[in-house]
Formats: C-alpha cells, sequence, structure tokens
C-alpha cells in the first residue's frame, strides 16, 4: 500500500495544479530526506560490493537519478527548481556527514552523477 501512494505523490508533479504539484513536491522531499539520513558509511576496503545481509540502496539511487531527471526535463518550472533544490540539499548534507566522518576516522562512500554542466555527489 505504501508503495502505491509514493507511485501517486510522483504522479501529483504532473498536474496542472500547482497547489497539487507542492504538496506532491513535499511529500517526496520529506521521504527522499528520510531515505538520505538513514544511510550508514560504508566501509573503505570494498564499497562496489554491499555488506553480507545488507540491501543496496537501489530504491534511493533511482529516486536520485527521477530528481536529476526531473531537474533538467521536467516541463513545469516549480518543480525543476524544487527537484534541482533537493539534489542540492542532499549534497550538502551528504558533504556534511562525510566530513564528520572523516573527522572522527570512518569514511563514507561516495558516487558523482554528472550533467553537461555540473557534478551531484551522492554518498551511498
Amino acid at each position: 500500500m505504501q508503495g502505491q501512494e509514493s507511485m501517486g505523490r510522483w504522479d501529483g508533479l504532473c498536474s496542472r495544479d500547482a497547489s497539487s504539484r507542492a504538496e506532491a513536491m513535499e511529500f517526496i522531499c520529506q521521504e527522499v530526506m528520510r531515505k538520505v539520513e538513514a544511510i550508514g558509511p560504508i566501509k573503505a576496503a570494498n564499497p562496489s560490493s554491499p555488506a553480507p545481509g545488507s540491501r543496496p540502496n537501489t530504491d534511493l539511487n533511482g529516486i536520485l537519478v527521477q530528481l536529476l531527471m526531473l531537474s533538467r526535463r521536467c516541463p513545469f518550472e516549480d518543480v525543476r527548481e524544487r527537484c534541482a533544490q533537493l539534489l542540492q540539499d542532499i549534497q550538502n548534507h551528504v558533504f556534511v556527514k562525510k566530513l564528520s566522518q572523516l573527522i572522527t576516522g570512518s569514511f563514507l562512500g561516495c558516487f558523482l552523477v554528472k550533467t553537461s554542466d555540473r557534478f551531484f555527489s551522492f554518498a551511498i
């Protein structure tokens, strides 16, 4: 049931009604930030393979790709701007988290997504 509700929120971004788009975007922002905050550090030894018994963040990776695409190609300017802002917020959150882990001696894995004019860095 939660998956259907979540998909309905993404569909809300296609609405011609600005308030429906804003409501859907707010829900998506909350869900994405909750997933980002739940990310734990990955050992530097082998960041490409997940730890035994743990599930890779495929949901989050798919969402990030979708947000990046919407930030560049959505026909609604408000959705494009909000998706770009959310990606920036995630990048800032990850940077602060990574910096604090570097200071405390742990390591956080990270990957880059390149657009035509900028790079986005995300932790996994």
